[in-house]
């Protein structure tokens, strides 16, 4: 009788705990909040590569680093791919060559200045962008090939494609300052802001309207003799 009782005691300090334990989790959601956005060009397309991202305003506090995975910007048909990366300040990226032929890497980018020259074997170690700020990526060899990297201090951002559209979740209650970037804006042009109030649940939507309409990217064009896969 008595050890029936102990287990039924058991069974209802747990139960109570998992209820403790959901209670927290569906408060913590119901104090997230979080934004849709949408990027239009100044026709009202779509906007694909449009970085956007949101910084906490006053004293809501911005989360911890933590451990960052290390990022990949491919040489591959005579390319650079992915064209556009956003990363968090701290993050390492590598920069492997799937050609057939020779690349010479090399930003003059305030916010990261690196060089990776021709290599024969191998790739080369990752290359840690410790600075916020946008960072535009050559080859030296092939003067079409160029891609451009956003280093931000904030977690919350996503870049958009064909859809011109992304989400940021899990943003705590309280005001952020939403930005969104393109690289045809470069190094000079300020991105678009907008300033949000997030509140409990649900996304709020917010449009960015650019005033130009993005260039197309130049195609690979081989030199004399030059093949790849």
């Amino acid at each position: 009788m008595n050890g029936n009782t102990s287990i039924s005691g058991r069974r209802l300090a747990l139960l109570h705990g998992l209820t403790a334990i959901v209670s927290i989790v569906v408060a913590a959601a119901a104090c997230a909040g979080g934004i849709s956005a949408t990027a239009l060009d100044k026709d009202g397309a779509k906007m694909a590569d449009v970085v956007i991202y949101a910084t906490p305003v006053g004293d809501i506090p911005m989360p911890a680093a933590g451990a960052l995975e290390t990022v990949t910007i491919a040489q591959d048909h005579l390319q650079f791919t992915p064209y556009v990366t956003a990363i968090r300040t701290g993050t390492a990226i590598k920069f492997p060559n799937y050609d057939k032929i020779e690349h010479h890497v090399k930003s003059f980018s305030s916010a990261k200045e690196f060089e990776i020259k021709v290599y024969e074997k191998g790739t080369p170690p990752p290359v840690v962008f410790d600075k916020p700020g946008v960072v535009i990526v050559y080859c030296m060899l092939h003067g079409w090939m160029r891609a451009y990297v956003m280093v931000l201090d904030t977690p919350y951002f996503a870049k958009t494609e064909a859809s011109g559209a992304v989400m940021l979740d899990k943003l705590k209650e309280g005001t952020y300052e939403i930005k969104a970037w393109h690289p045809d804006m470069g190094m000079i042009k300020p991105a678009l802001t907008q300033t949000v109030k997030v509140g409990p649940g649900g996304m709020q939507p917010i449009t960015f309207n650019f005033d130009f309409v993005a260039k197309k990217r130049k195609p690979s064009k081989p030199a004399a003799g030059e093949k790849h896969h």
